[in-house]
């Protein structure tokens, strides 16, 4: 797992703008099945994940990646809500200053839509490399 800190600029929950308890920290997980998460993190400690497999990614160049989302998680108050979904999380190496991750995607319970931007500085990085 990788943690970023940085700016949530966007947060957008089912249609529903929450940029406001967005907080400065990014989440970012792969799995040993190939599994890829992004988790924008509210000040009340609610999780969005937006969900992929890693191997479709797409580089259009070799400091930028477009990861296929098929998925959407949502927890808060200890539930936890998923949908199937379709969109995309493009991101910058998060070791140039500063890195941008960006997701949007489309489920049965709506849009749901993240941005983020580092402070330049590394993300820590924990568990198996």
């Amino acid at each position: 797992m990788a943690i970023a800190n940085g700016t949530c600029d966007r947060l957008i929950i089912g249609g529903k703008d929450r940029s406001d308890a967005c907080t400065g920290k990014l989440l970012n997980t792969i799995y040993r099945n190939g599994r890829v998460g992004f988790y924008f993190v509210t000040d009340n400690g609610a999780a969005l994940t937006f969900t992929g497999l890693g191997d479709n990614q797409v580089k259009p160049d070799p400091d930028t990646a477009v990861q296929p989302i098929d998925g959407i998680i949502y927890g808060f108050d200890g539930k936890t809500d998923r949908a199937k979904a379709v969109g995309s999380c493009r991101f910058t190496n998060p070791y140039k200053k500063p890195g941008i991750v960006q997701c949007r995607a489309d489920t049965p319970n709506g849009q749901f839509e993240a941005s983020f931007r580092t402070d330049g500085n590394p993300p820590s990085v924990t568990g198996p490399r």
